[in-house]
């Protein structure tokens, strides 16, 4: 197994964040359950970094950052802060790095398909023991 420092800052940085997000979610914790979905949501950016053929990773960096925050703020309106304020600046805050993305990035579903499957046939395993995890885990602590 090859793992260069990125990808292992990445794997790290998943299992914190999903550690943290399944600890702080129902709980009425919505500051660490936005920190910790960052937490994650940064760690698969890692990932993608080190496993994707990104030409310019610029162009990552700001849509990005847009979508982490918006997914972190939707984390927090379905785990109860029913404002409809935080679903609205989750949306626009997704909505603005999508667009981003594809006005200025060079992504495109061809290319992004071709790396997923890449990636699928690599870490297949990997995703089986999480979800298995996670269902174990959840069954645990109903």
């Amino acid at each position: 197994i090859n793992i260069h420092n990125i990808e292992l800052l990445g794997y790290v940085f998943i299992f914190l964040g999903l550690s943290y997000v399944f600890n702080s979610f129902g709980k009425n914790r919505k500051g660490a359950l936005f920190i910790s979905t960052v937490i994650f949501l940064v760690g698969l950016v890692l990932f993608i970094i080190s496993n994707f053929e990104l030409q310019q990773l610029s162009k990552l960096i700001i849509p990005a950052s847009l979508m982490i925050i918006g997914v972190g703020l939707l984390m927090t309106y379905i785990d109860g802060d029913q404002r409809t304020v935080v679903f609205i600046l989750s949306l626009l805050f997704i909505a603005s790095g999508i667009i981003i993305t594809i006005s200025h990035g060079e992504i495109t579903f061809n290319s992004f398909y071709l790396s997923f499957t890449r990636v699928m046939k690599k870490y297949w395993s990997v995703l089986l023991i999480f979800a298995g995890v996670f269902l174990l885990l959840r069954k645990w602590n109903t």
